[in-house]
């Protein structure tokens, strides 16, 4: 089994290097590039997201001297290679090591579905919570030591994605029947790290900005939220159709077990308030944990298909139109698009643009994009200028606070922009606030090119300043 398990390493490796098609996203590749250039998080860069992954991609990006999506790529291939031996390990922890395999192999199968961004907040997330779990069922009995790194591990994700408090109170909440001093052990660990970043903030004079764009600006209701749609409905009642019959399974025979669906529920809240596929990682190794383990619950009693009975036969129809479910949902991920295979969407698709900017471009010019959106600030890697103050997205709820667009419109006329990139299929989803600014290019900049047909992104106008 553990032979089987290296290979399916190599496999994911393979796939996660070179064939597989993930988007690179700003807060994983443009904003630790940027950072590394002199901009501050949550100072220069004005960014909603916590501040986790970006911190760790930009640790990343100076030691590894290459191409920063390449690093992402890099990370998140090891990213994946650990949740996938957690995810083993737990589930042959709690049942057998034929059912660890059968949850890795679920979850290697549908990572790709949902993980189509590489590094991203939630997939961290779901490691940090894996690796709580795997310690809390590493041992029967729970020790201080153990609490406490399982409250190091929750508080770890909460560094990664503010979602992950829901995570760190609803186990609390289970570990009381450890005793309130296990409790307050468990929460001192959780809080550890928490702390320790808050420290560092308010030293560095950045808790204000940071306290109101990582919760403020979060909870205010100026974000716009992405409704659920069938497809993404339909993908994620396929891949989540064993846990329920695990929990109800755990009910019965143990009720330690029910922690399992319990933190699948707090890592599935992070789909909202922007529903996507890739939010669903925050719940994907839980559930494939109790996937492989009801697999071989399952497959354990129907071991003899000569003996089935009525309600057997019809376990047996449901398993295999589950089957022929995952095998459709699951293979259009590895399907190359049009860059081909092993591209990294939202980056690859820039190269020629930023290629035909850069032999424009003098070494200290600047740049701003309208709209930077997740993926069109990989535009400053790749072609080396930064923009001339403050980095914000260009969506239109980041221009809705009183404050952005007076600042941006200052700095523009104090230090503009010496070329600015305007997508203009992609304007309407900035809008209005994000027209105030098109208006000062289309009155102080000319058009120097263009380039047609971006993938995902159509036309891009590349305006320079005029003299």
């Amino acid at each position: 089994m553990r032979r089987l398990l290296f290979v399916l390493l190599i496999v994911q490796a393979f796939a996660n290097l070179f064939w597989l098609s993930p988007a690179a996203h700003s807060g994983q590749v443009a904003i630790p590039w940027l950072m590394l250039r002199g901009k501050t998080l949550f100072g220069d860069i004005w960014e909603q997201h916590a501040p986790g992954s970006s911190l760790l991609a930009a640790a990343a990006q100076s030691i590894l001297p290459l191409d920063p999506a390449l690093v992402a790529r890099l990370l998140n291939a090891l990213l994946v290679a650990l949740l996938t031996v957690l995810v083993y390990w737990l589930a042959r922890r709690l049942c057998s090591e034929a059912a660890g395999l059968a949850a890795g192999l679920v979850f290697a199968w549908w990572a790709p579905v949902y993980g189509n961004v590489l590094l991203y907040f939630d997939t961290l997330l779901a490691l940090c919570g894996l690796a709580g779990l795997c310690l809390y069922f590493s041992r029967s009995q729970l020790s201080p030591r153990r609490l406490l790194m399982i409250g190091i591990c929750m508080g770890a994700a909460t560094l990664f994605k503010q979602h992950a408090w829901l995570a760190v109170a609803l186990a609390g909440v289970w570990l009381l029947g450890a005793g309130w001093r296990g409790v307050l052990i468990y929460l001192l660990g959780a809080l550890l790290l928490p702390l320790l970043q808050w420290i560092a903030l308010a030293a560095a004079g950045l808790w204000e900005p940071y306290l109101y764009w990582n919760w403020t600006f979060n909870l205010s209701g100026l974000m716009d939220g992405v409704p659920l749609d069938g497809d993404f409905l339909r993908k994620l009642l396929l891949g989540d159709l064993l846990v329920l019959p695990f929990t109800l399974l755990a009910w019965r025979h143990e009720r330690r077990w029910l922690l399992l669906p319990l933190m699948w529920l707090a890592g599935l809240s992070t789909i909202y308030p922007r529903v996507g596929e890739i939010h669903a990682m925050a719940q994907l190794p839980f559930a494939a944990v109790m996937s492989g383990i009801a697999l071989m619950k399952l497959y354990c009693s129907m071991r003899e298909p000569r003996s089935w009975d009525v309600p057997r036969l019809t376990l047996a129809g449901l398993a295999l139109g589950i089957g022929i479910g995952w095998l459709w949902t699951g293979a259009v991920s590895w399907l190359p698009t049009e860059l081909g295979a092993g591209a990294t969407l939202g980056y690859d698709e820039f190269r020629p643009l930023a290629a035909d900017l850069k032999t424009r471009a003098q070494p200290n010019d600047t740049l701003f994009i309208l709209p930077q959106a997740d993926s069109t600030p990989q535009l400053h890697p790749l072609s080396g200028l930064g923009p001339p103050g403050t980095w914000i997205k260009g969506w239109r709820w980041y221009f809705r606070p009183p404050h952005v667009l007076p600042q941006l419109q200052r700095e523009w006329g104090e230090t503009p922009p010496d070329w600015v990139i305007v997508f203009p299929e992609l304007l309407p989803a900035g809008a209005p606030g994000i027209y105030e600014l098109l208006d000062i290019v289309e009155r102080e900049y000319k058009l120097v090119f263009s380039a047609d047909d971006i993938y995902w992104h159509g036309r891009a106008d590349v305006y320079g300043r005029e003299p």
